[in-house]
This record gives C-alpha cells, structure tokens and sequence, in this order.
C-alpha cells in the first residue's frame, strides 16, 4: 500500500516538500490542510514542474497544490464495481494515486494504481511497474560504465532513462533495449534543450558522459571543456533550479597526478593532463553550487578495467590482455607508476549505492572510489596479467610518455556506503581473454574500443 506516503502542511515550502519527499525515497505526498484535511496528493514531478513555470520555491505547497480529483469513501473497498470504476478512471486521467476517506473526509490510506490492480487479482502491466519505480537519468549510459551501470540500476528495480550521443555505436544496449523500464534518448550533453528536457520526472541524475582519459582530450581539446566542464556546469544548474537533489558525479583519480605517499580526498590536486584539469574545473563548480536543497557526489574513480558491453582496449589491464591475446606479449613501458585499479562492476555497484545512500552520508561530498589493495605498480599489474595467462613473456622499455604516479586511500567511500571490491585483475584478465578467443570480440583493432578515435562505426 502507498498509506506511508509522507504528509505535508500546506504551509510548506515548495523546495522544503520536494526535498521531504525525495528524502522519504517517495515520488508524491499527501497535502493537508489546516485540520489535518485532505487537500490532494502532489507529485514530485508536479512540484518540479511549478519551479521550471515559474513558481517561487519559497511558495507555499498548499498556494498550488491540484486538489484530488477523487476520494474513495473506505465503505467502498469492499465494491468490487466501485474499485473498478475507480481503477478505469485513473487510468484514463494519468492519476496514480487516490486517498480512501471515511465520512468526516480524514484520510484513511493511499491507494495507488498498482495497488488497486493487484487488488482485484490484476497483473500489473509492465509499463505500469515501470512507471512506478524511481527514475534515475544516467548521462553517458551507453559507454564503457555506463552500460554496466544502466544494467545494474535495472537490475535493482529502477527505472532508467539513458541520455548518450553513442558516439561509439549502439551496441552496447541492444540486449536491454526492450526492458520497458529503459528508456533511450539519443542526444548530445552539451545541447541545453536535450539536458533539460531529459531530467523530465527523473528522482536522481547520474553523469558520466565526457570525453574520457588524456589521449581523447588531447586530440579535441575544445570538445573535451565544452563537454567536461560547460555542460556539466549547464546540467548541474538545470538540476538545482529544479531541486534535483541527488547528482553523482563521474571525477577520476587522475586529479592528483603525481604525489608521495597514500593520497586522500583531501591532498593536494596537481594534473598532468587537460582530461585532469577539467574534472577539477567541474568538481569545484559542483561544490560551490552545492547547498542543503542541491547535494551533489563526487566519484574521484580509479583506473577502470573489467569486461564490459562497450569494451575499451586503451586502459592499462585490457591492453595487457589484448596484447597478451594478439602479440602474445605484455609491452610494459617504465613500470614503477602506481596506479590505483577499479573493475567496472565494482564501480557500478559503487554508483548504485550512491543512489540508494541517505544524502545526508554522500551529499556534498567527494570520496575516492577504488580500494587500498588494489594499488598497483605497472610492473606488478604486468606480471599479474601474465601469471593468469599462463605467463605470457613481458617486454620492457625504461622510458614512459605517462607522467601519473599516484596511490590512493579509498577509506571514506568504505566508511559511507560500505564499499569492498568483489573482482580480481587475475579473474578479469582470464575472462577479457576467453571473450576474445571465444570471438565475442572480434577485432580488438576495431576503432570503437578506443576512445581517441572518436569512431562510431560498428560491425
């Protein structure tokens, strides 16, 4: 039953009752009047709505608030006609709530729509239960973590709306593209009329579209700050001004750069690359835009590797692997580099729980996302793809164009959301291997697992 949907007083702030809504993990309250009387029951989405026409935040919820259009007398839950007629009307007038009332009009209980369906013994139907569940708006769900990410919140009972330019193809969503809790928006992020109109109903936005790693950013410099820091800046506004409270955004590790010791969230930043420069211009927009109504996370992610539907070959361990599988050999350039390593999966799991954590414990925060155990030199990552491999010969060269060097501390994100690793690099290495004997992948050398090549063509 929906009967724990919050109630709120007329009198309330409009920012004020979107945030105790979204806090409760509702998407609609009960509005009261004076006594204690039903008013109606207004949707998040509704109350997003007034902001974008116009409404003040500080106005009273009650100034606006759509009274219900109907009430159940409780006498008439025990008329099976009376449920139906009730159940036709809702959906026919797109209503998803109804308050059940005695006879002094006191609220006795919410009904949703799904309730009443299963109710009178019903199937709700899939688009009904997707309709139901929360929103999350997934920027860049067709990429390398996003295609896992996606499959994850779907997994977990989300509905999911994808936003993607599938600038490398189409793909990687083939399989899921019929979930009718997915939802597919063709466009690019730095279209201002795309973002706004994507945030349509959605209770949390995940950002993860950007031109990815230095190699990309230095072969389109101006596409990469227009991406990574305009657009961010252009979605996070669009998401405050609607009170969108919840905004997990994708930083990397690279920020530190180069740095001694074991480096948290709070030591020095000192990039090597635009792709680096421009996750901080971002992060610092996002903390400074940050107050108790708009509550942005900062993912500071390690170095990706892992399987995924929207496979790269341009990240330290996949290359090994591919070069393991094509050159039977690991070419290893200077090799004493720490890099801290995150398996995909493991950072979608990371982002759900973002998702689902009280604000209060990751709001305005940045956190490191990665684990301690898995700081690695890149002469140590060689050895270990080799070992799983069957000891694939490794060639070494001294020199190195990659000035990063860094370890990281990944104790606040365990601290919040409880956060521990579940995959290995030896597991991952044999199983990017078998997809690539087994001829799921068939040409490593195809342009779309490489992010600097900006090619979306597929085979």
């Amino acid at each position: 039953m929906a009967s724990d949907l919050p109630q709120i007083d007329r009198r309330t702030a409009i920012r004020d009752a979107i945030r105790i809504i979204a806090d409760r993990q509702h998407d609609a309250a009960i509005i009261t009047g004076d006594s204690g009387a039903l008013l109606g029951v207004e949707s998040i989405a509704d109350l997003r709505r007034l902001l974008v026409s116009g409404a003040d935040e500080t106005d009273e919820v009650g100034a606006h608030a759509s009274p219900a259009a109907t009430s159940l007398p409780v006498e008439s839950l025990q008329d099976r006609d009376r449920l139906e007629a009730q159940l036709a009307e809702m959906r026919l007038g797109g209503q998803r709530y109804v308050p059940v009332v005695n006879a002094a009009g006191d609220i006795q209980q919410i009904l949703s729509i799904v309730d009443l369906e299963q109710s009178l013994g019903g199937i709700t139907a899939p688009s009904a239960r997707a309709e139901s569940a929360r929103r999350i708006l997934v920027v860049g769900g067709a990429g390398y973590l996003g295609s896992v990410l996606t499959r994850a919140l779907l997994a977990k009972g989300y509905a999911v709306r994808v936003l993607d330019s599938f600038l490398y193809g189409h793909r990687a969503l083939d399989e899921i593209a019929s979930d009718p809790r997915l939802e597919i928006v063709e466009g690019d992020i730095r279209n201002i009329h795309t973002c706004v109109t994507a945030l349509h109903e959605v209770d949390g936005v995940v950002l993860l579209a950007a031109i990815v790693g230095d190699p990309a950013s230095k072969v389109r410099p101006s596409e990469t700050i227009e991406t990574n820091v305009l657009a961010t800046q252009a979605l996070a506004t669009a998401c405050k001004l609607q009170h969108i409270s919840r905004f997990i955004y994708a930083s990397t590790c690279s920020v530190y750069g180069t740095g001694d010791g074991l480096l948290d969230e709070n030591s020095p930043l000192s990039p090597v690359s635009l792709y680096a420069r421009t996750k901080i211009a971002s992060e610092r927009i996002l903390q400074e835009m940050g107050n108790e109504y708009f509550r942005p996370t900062i993912l500071r992610m390690g170095t990706l590797y892992g399987y995924s539907p929207r496979m790269r070959f341009d990240l330290v361990v996949n290359t090994m692997v591919m070069k393991s599988f094509v050159d039977r050999k690991i070419f290893v350039f200077g090799g004493q580099q720490w890099r801290p390593l995150l398996h995909v999966a493991d950072a979608a799991d990371v982002y759900v729980a973002c998702v689902e954590a009280n604000l209060d414990a990751v709001g305005n925060q940045v956190f490191n996302v990665g684990s301690d155990e898995q700081n690695y030199q890149i002469d140590e990552i060689a050895n270990t793809v080799s070992r799983s491999l069957g000891d694939v010969a490794i060639e070494r060269d001294s020199s190195s164009p990659d000035a990063r060097d860094y370890r990281v501390s990944f104790g606040k994100i365990e601290a919040a959301v409880g956060f521990r690793p579940h995959q290995s690099v030896e597991a991952s290495a044999r199983e990017i291997y078998d997809a690539l004997a087994g001829g799921s992948i068939q040409d490593p050398a195809e342009r779309i697992y490489y992010n600097h090549y900006f090619d979306s063509a597929e085979t």
